[in-house]
């Protein structure tokens, strides 16, 4: 199992006027090779959870073990943990800082302890990765590109340390449609390479298209795992949680509303041109 969490609970300043409870008593189990989404309100726990997986937040209450390893002693090994889990934070482009696109993508290397020689080696096949041009920009300034290439750029930078497991806090935010579409396809084409993702997303249709399980988080609590169909089916739970639906899930349930023969946890644009074709087929 790629990431098994038990019981977990973290609370921000404890035993003062400010404690807030962030995440209560959280147990669910990433497995190798998911592409696991976490859905939920601004607030709902999200980015305290997946902060643990790298012990960027150390564990308070409860255990995580990744890839294996236990990380819940005071104790752990870092650089190896780091190295495993790649983590890209949201708007990753403004963390860029180094003079040159090379040099901001070999700093995680460098501090895992990786050797020159294999250092740049990992940078050019990370950069080419992304869909860069590695000869093109290696010594361009960051701070040159676009918006999509520095988010490439920064996703270079995680990738160049050959993690196991891929988190991403929001990948597509502040993208335009063609941004959004385009980092997803990048982010299936690393899973060859990097094949266990877990990707925070505020974007149904996303979640929907691209993820195999969903976590549903609210107040810091897990109300469950599921896949995108078994998710979208639960008009009632989406309702008491204020989540929406993707369109194709929209659309449908409005055709199952008017009597056509269509399931109403359909969350595939192609599932659903097949449903209608065999529902307007039996109709004709």
């Amino acid at each position: 199992m790629s990431i098994e969490i038990q019981e977990l609970r973290y609370v921000y300043s404890p035993k003062t006027p400010f404690e807030k409870i962030a995440l209560d008593d959280v147990t669910l189990t990433v497995e190798d090779g998911d592409f696991f989404g976490i859905i939920g309100h601004t607030g709902s726990g999200k980015s305290t959870l997946i902060s643990h997986f790298n012990a960027l937040t150390r564990v308070q209450h409860g255990r995580i073990t990744v890839d294996g390893t236990d990380i819940t002693p005071k104790k752990i090994d870092f650089k190896s943990l780091r190295s495993r889990v790649g983590m890209v934070f949201q708007y990753p482009e403004y963390q860029l800082f180094a003079e040159t696109v090379a040099k901001d993508v070999e700093f995680g290397c460098r501090n895992i302890g990786i050797k020159d020689d294999e250092c740049a080696e990992r940078v050019k096949e990370a950069i080419e990765l992304v869909g860069l041009d590695y000869e093109e920009i290696k010594d361009r300034s960051p701070f040159e590109l676009s918006g999509g290439q520095k988010r490439r750029v920064a996703l270079a930078g995680v990738l160049a340390m050959r993690p196991k497991i891929l988190v991403l806090d929001e990948p597509t935010a502040g993208l335009d449609p063609r941004g959004k579409r385009e980092i997803l396809d990048l982010i299936l084409k690393i899973r060859s390479s990097c094949p266990t993702t877990v990707m925070i997303s505020h974007n149904m249709d996303e979640v929907a298209q691209y993820c195999n399980k969903i976590a549903v988080m609210s107040g810091g609590r897990l109300y469950g795992v599921f896949t995108p169909s078994e998710l979208f089916s639960q008009k009632e739970l989406l309702n008491s949680l204020s989540l929406g639906v993707p369109k194709v899930t929209s659309i449908a349930g409005a055709l199952a509303d008017r009597g056509f023969d269509i399931d109403r946890g359909i969350v595939k644009a192609s599932e659903l041109v097949e449903a209608i074709s065999r529902a307007f087929g039996k109709e004709a």
